[in-house]
């Protein structure tokens, strides 16, 4: 995660996140925390396109142009809200419940991005591709994912202080802690058989249906 082009990557989405912590809730416009949560995102598909390049162009711009290119943003969003649905479902029947649902819809993202697959065969083809290794899957989905985005908000919803500060250290463990996931289920996700990322350049849409 610290080499380029992740280290690039990695510092722009820190960025953006100690700017959305710093400005606050109540003071961030509602147009001014959607286009955060935009760049976000495509940080996020660019770092996937990155991870699953055996050899990666070191440039985190060509990355991020290649995220525009590939125009996958809605799925993505869509996918990603999804697996957080599911295992906040898990999460009210007990935690395991959310790890074993992540084991099975965690590798989702990359077949959006990596495969420019459909929101539902993006879905089918992450649960294709985990079995076998799911254990592997919950646990890097759980430590790396799930615990940043999901534990660490509701300790400070359930009363722990919460100043400036905290929230800017807060977010940048966040960030970097599932930046180093995103990297982990990438790399498995090619590994255990799905499709690597081509060069930057050579990034295109997914093809329309006639």
């Amino acid at each position: 995660i610290f080499r380029r082009p992740f280290l690039i990557l990695l510092s722009l989405n820190l960025l953006v996140s100690l700017v959305t912590a710093s400005l606050g809730a109540a003071r961030t416009g509602v147009a001014t925390w959607l286009l955060l949560a935009a760049v976000t995102v495509y940080v996020q598909i660019a770092t996937v396109l990155a991870a699953g390049s055996s050899k990666p162009d070191p440039s985190g711009d060509a990355w991020m142009r290649a995220a525009f290119r590939a125009r996958c943003f809605w799925r993505f969003v869509i996918v990603e809200l999804f697996i957080f649905v599911m295992v906040g479902l898990g999460l009210f029947l007990v935690v395991v419940g959310a790890l074993v649902i992540g084991a099975y819809v965690a590798l989702s993202e990359q077949a959006v991005v990596l495969e420019r697959l459909g929101i539902v065969q993006a879905l089918s083809r992450g649960v294709d591709v985990s079995q076998g290794n799911r254990k592997a899957v919950g646990l890097i989905f759980g430590v790396m994912v799930l615990l940043p985005n999901v534990a660490l908000p509701l300790a400070y919803a359930v009363g722990l202080d919460d100043t400036a500060l905290e929230r800017s250290v807060t977010s940048a463990v966040t960030v970097v802690v599932s930046m180093a996931g995103t990297l982990a289920l990438t790399k498995a996700f090619v590994d255990l058989g799905g499709r690597p990322s081509p060069a930057p350049a050579e990034i295109k849409p997914r093809p329309r249906r006639s």
